[in-house]
């Protein structure tokens, strides 16, 4: 499963409008009315009595009418200037690889039996949701948080995607009016949020394990991965089939519009709407014959074409699965704690459960749904036992609050503390003016910036500075730098991830590197599960099997060097501590330059909380210069501090920046036509970003800029040519290429391998590398639309940045402050008071780890 939570506002009407969207009208030929939706009620015990619900019935139910009684289960409270509309539903996808979908359409046994494990995960899903998820119950100040009695579930099964193509999945909707304490009263979806992770780990579960799935795989000569639930043998297929689907989509949409313009007022019915969808399908291919969808094999007769022959396929080696009784509880339950520390600072009982999950998965076992419940639970309840809650006894304690954690989590935490405190002076530092050196390099720096620089290019063992986006910390630095060069002091730039050093490197023109590869040269090494060790000289290498002699020479470090981490904000515990650990061990000095209201670490963080409290004082560089428009400079400060986001929406309308759009499809269609190059476009999630990067794509398709005869598949599932845009995601040093880096594609091989271009180089020698298809098959993917990790410290002509559930005060901050000229902020809503709503939830969310004083 992939995706996560999504609120539904609409009415019924648009409900259906929503669902009917997306797929094809080809599934009323598998699905006749009412067939397609099921109808569920779960009591608290997990217990469902379900079945079908009419078309009426279920946009009944959207509307908060009992499908069962007729009665209204409460009346949604409409959007104010200060509020959102009440959600109908929450909704998450069960969805399935590619590949699976693929033998499904091909094979009438696989497509039962998928069904079946499809259904098997949402039973599963409805199951564990009517058993935690809860409500609150009390006058506003007071309420107390209670478990529903019971809920009700709708999913809607789908066949197709929009264009026809095999694409299996369900919309899993759960009403967001639940039965406890005698009333009907509001699921408290904050928990489900937070729940999500277990979900979808869950689901994915169920089907990669179900034995008769892999049975009827296995009687037709195919292969179920056990851990990516891919079917091996069609894998290869899934970019044809992807891309194969994006041009019928196109050429039925256009023929759907004809249509509707040639007969105004009239509604398609199915006949019409299948010879439009067989004509679709052969548009552009006069040797086919139009047919309708039911009559012709389309999938088949591409499949073949592009050499699948199931009477020579060639069977595909996999790792054997492992039975449920096969496997360990007590690994299982060792590395689940393992990735919840390396993870955050608390955790709930769900996070714990996810990782189990996701471990006994990857694992490869095959068990019914039963045996994986019965096998979860077990390892998820011997894991709590080594977890201690760190909130006061006899305090509430909700399933979904986060107040977990282990030993580790506090060691390593008071052990960077230590760090921290013994490299804080006990007297106040004297810096030296470093403002002629600024001349001297032509930079006009304002005050603030030529504290800092001061502060950076001193001895002071530890140096806290925090800028606003924009506020020229890169300019700092550099004088920074060269004051410290002046004084015969070695300067050490290095930053949380390979991408950020890059940018240090192209920027100030000094060697930098990421704080995993220095910790490393000095011995330290962490496995998949986050566990951190250290190698002493002499010891042998788990990783290569060689001797660790002790760091290179490039990177061996002495007393009195300045280490300057740049985008402090995002360094993790581990990686800090292991960092403050050496520097205490040579005698280096530590600066740290971030920004606590930017993103902050994807791990354990709050490290710069933590160094900021203790060393109790910051330079703070407030005065922004990015911007072209003062006015908005001044507002970027606001939102920074977070402090009244109503008033700063307002302003934001009074400069013209908010854009409202009616439904998600129309700001597809607004990114795509009005976005250009060399700005950029901040999302919620990842896949948000490949529904739009799959839009923009297209629109670059049709204005000539990407070719896309010669094609490969990305990580994303969407094809990639010459002139796409794609990001990596994995450091490979032998490849040259670093987590989030961008790439210009310049040329598609045969065998799917492309050569690239760094995107942001300016150099006059192009930056150009040559990378194998699976890499960019496993760790690449298109990023015309990327998640506010994917946009930080980036600094562009303008950008556009789209409000959602799922998006949080940082990144809305970080995504309206990438464009020196125009920073556009985009909403789906009916009015201005509605986005206002959506805004001022958006900049109060904060899910950010700051470790265990601020866990819960």
């Amino acid at each position: 499963m992939h995706g996560g939570v999504v609120l539904f506002r609409g009415t019924g009407a648009d409900a259906m409008r929503y669902v009917e969207a997306d797929r094809s009208r080809a599934d009323d030929y598998y699905l006749g009315d009412a067939t397609g939706i099921s109808y569920a009620v779960v009591d608290a015990s997990g217990e469902a009595n379900s079945r079908s619900l009419s078309s009426d019935d279920y946009a009944g139910w959207v509307d908060w009418i009992n499908p069962d009684t007729g009665e209204r289960m409460g009346r949604p409270r409409l959007a104010g200037s200060d509020r959102q509309g009440s959600p109908r539903f929450a909704e998450m996808v069960i969805n399935t690889p590619k590949s699976l979908s693929i033998a499904a359409a091909l094979h009438s046994e696989v497509s039962e039996a998928l069904d079946a494990a499809q259904q098997d995960a949402l039973s599963e899903i409805q199951r564990w949701l009517a058993q935690h998820s809860v409500t609150r119950v009390g006058p506003r100040g007071k309420q107390e948080v209670v478990p529903i009695e019971h809920m009700q579930v709708v999913g809607i099964t789908h066949r197709t995607s929009r264009a026809g193509d095999p694409h299996r999945h369900i919309h899993m909707q759960v009403g967001t009016r639940v039965w406890a304490a005698g009333k009907w009263r509001a699921l408290d979806t904050a928990a489900m949020f937070k729940q999500q992770g277990a979900i979808r780990a869950l689901g994915a579960a169920v089907i990669a394990a179900s034995p008769e799935l892999a049975a009827v795989l296995d009687k037709h000569g195919l292969t179920l991965e056990p851990v990516t639930g891919e079917v091996t043998e069609l894998e290869p297929f899934n970019a044809l089939m992807s891309k194969r689907g994006a041009q019928v989509r196109k050429n039925l949409e256009r023929l759907e519009a004809e249509w509707e313009a040639a007969h105004p007022g009239e509604t398609m019915g199915p006949v019409v709407s299948s010879r439009l969808t067989a004509k679709a399908w052969a548009f552009e291919r006069p040797a086919k014959k139009p047919a309708t969808t039911r009559e012709e094999a389309e999938w088949l007769t591409e499949l073949r074409e592009a050499g699948y022959d199931p009477e020579t396929l060639t069977r595909k080696l996999v790792s054997a699965p492992a039975q449920s009784d096969e496997l360990s509880v007590q690994e299982i339950t060792s590395r689940a704690l393992d990735r919840c520390a390396a993870a955050c600072s608390a955790w709930t009982r769900h996070d714990v459960q996810e990782h189990v999950t996701r471990i006994i998965n990857e694992y490869g076992v095959r068990a019914t749904h039963e045996e994986l419940r019965e096998l979860v639970a077990l390892s998820t309840a011997l894991a709590l036992e080594d977890c201690f809650s760190i909130l006061p006894t006899g305090a509430p304690a909700p399933e979904h609050v986060a107040h977990l954690t282990t030993l580790r989590v506090v060691q390593v935490e008071t052990e960077l503390r230590d760090l921290l405190t013994a490299h804080t002076p006990e007297k106040k530092q004297r810096h030296r003016d470093v403002s002629q050196v600024a001349e001297r390099l032509g930079q006009q720096l304002d005050a603030g910036q030529l504290d800092a620089a001061a502060a950076v290019a001193s001895t002071d063992p530890l140096v806290i500075v925090e800028g606003a986006a924009g506020a020229g910390k890169t300019t700092m630095l550099a004088t920074a730098i060269a004051a410290a060069n002046d004084h015969g002091r070695r300067v050490r730039v290095v930053a949380p991830t390979k991408r950020a050093a890059e940018v240090a490197h192209q920027e100030l023109g000094v060697p930098a590197t990421s704080v995993a590869a220095l910790v490393h040269a000095h011995g330290y090494r962490w496995n998949e599960d986050g566990v951190w060790m250290r190698l002493t000289p002499g010891a042998t290498d788990p990783a290569t099997g060689a001797e660790f002699t002790g760091p290179p020479p490039g990177t061996v470090l002495r007393r009195g060097d300045r280490i300057v981490v740049d985008e402090a904000g995002m360094l993790d515990q581990d990686a800090a501590l292991a960092l403050f650990t050496v520097a205490a061990e040579v005698g280096a000095t530590v600066a740290l330059v971030g920004d606590r209201a930017q993103l902050a670490a994807v791990g354990r963080g709050g490290v710069l909380d933590m160094a900021a409290l203790i060393r109790g004082r910051i330079f703070d560089m407030a005065e922004v210069h990015r911007f072209i428009d003062p006015d908005y400079a001044d507002l970027t400060v606001r939102m920074r501090d977070r402090y009244n986001p109503g008033d700063v929406f307002d302003q934001l309308d009074r400069l013209g920046l908010i854009r409202l759009h009616a439904d998600g499809d129309e700001l597809q269609e607004h990114i795509a036509q009005n976005a250009r190059d060399g700005e950029t476009i901040t999302v919620a999630g990842n896949e948000d970003a490949t529904r739009l990067n799959e839009r923009i794509r297209e629109e670059r398709i049709a204005r000539g800029l990407v070719d896309d005869a010669a094609t490969t598949m990305g990580r994303d599932g969407l094809s990639i040519g010459a002139g796409d845009l794609i990001q990596t995601r994995s450091n490979d040093t032998a490849l040259g290429v670093a987590n989030r880096q961008q790439w210009m594609v310049q040329h598609v091989e045969a065998d799917g391998s492309v050569w690239v271009r760094d995107a942001h180089d300016d150099r006059k020698r192009e930056h150009t590398r040559h990378l194998p298809a699976e890499y960019i098959r496993e760790h690449a993917h298109l990023v015309y639309a990327a998640t506010a990790y994917g946009v930080q410290g980036v600094t562009a002509l303008a950008s556009h940045t789209i409000l959602s559930d799922g998006i949080n005060g940082a990144a809305v901050y970080v995504g309206m402050t990438r464009g020196r000229g125009e920073n556009a902020l985009h909403v789906i809503a009916e009015s201005r008071a509605e986005a206002r709503a959506q805004f001022i939830d958006a900049m109060e969310r904060d899910n950010a780890d700051r470790g265990l004083a601020d866990a819960t």
